[in-house]
């Protein structure tokens, strides 16, 4: 019997794209993480001296609750793409970064229309100075994560993403799980704790 030979394998892409949006990511949430340090010490602070962190009826729930289902359902959406993405389903990864975009952005317009409804200036304490920083931030990291994934849409609508480059939409997924991670603390110690 004749030995069989196969083709030789094709090289495994390095990882480098995403190993570099890890190392982006980690420094973000970094970011965010001294930020929460320095609001919840702040406010322990102020509560332990019987002061009153933010004006009674101030904060309200039902927007931060919205935005937090937005959130949630966007990393179903966004497992969706890279699902579609390394199975070669161009119309369904298409459909789910427009989704997810359209989701991130949704959740933009809810945070801005709600700082325009709460009609605190942001020097009116130290309390609401921390909720515009903390929150602004958030949106700003929002926003760049549907820049990143409308240059990805783009990208595949040209025909260039395979599954032979996921790491393109493997590299969005982990920034975008991020910042979901980062509304859930937003969403749980600043809207429902208060």
């Amino acid at each position: 019997m004749a030995a069989v030979t196969l083709p030789p394998a094709s090289p495994t892409r390095p990882r480098t794209l995403v190993i570099g949006s890890a190392l982006g990511t980690g420094a973000v949430l970094m970011f965010f993480g001294a930020l929460f340090g320095l609001y919840f010490s702040r406010r322990a602070d102020t509560m332990a001296w019987g002061s009153e962190w933010f004006p009674e009826g101030a904060i309200q729930l039902v927007p931060g609750s919205m935005n937090m289902a937005t959130m949630a359902v966007s990393t179903v959406t966004m497992a969706w793409a890279v699902y579609a993405v390394i199975n070669d389903d161009r119309i369904h990864s298409y459909l789910a970064m427009f989704l997810t975009a359209v989701m991130g952005i949704a959740m933009i317009n809810q945070t801005v229309f709600y700082f325009n409804d709460i009609g605190l200036p942001i020097d009116h304490s130290e309390a609401t100075t921390f909720l515009f920083v903390i929150v602004g931030a958030h949106m700003a990291m929002v926003g760049v994560g549907v820049l990143w994934l409308g240059l990805l849409l783009l990208r595949a609508l040209g025909g260039q993403d395979t599954s032979r480059h996921r790491d393109l939409v493997s590299a969005a997924a982990l920034y975008w799980y991020a910042a979901v991670a980062v509304y859930v603390v937003i969403w749980y110690g600043i809207y429902i704790a208060k």
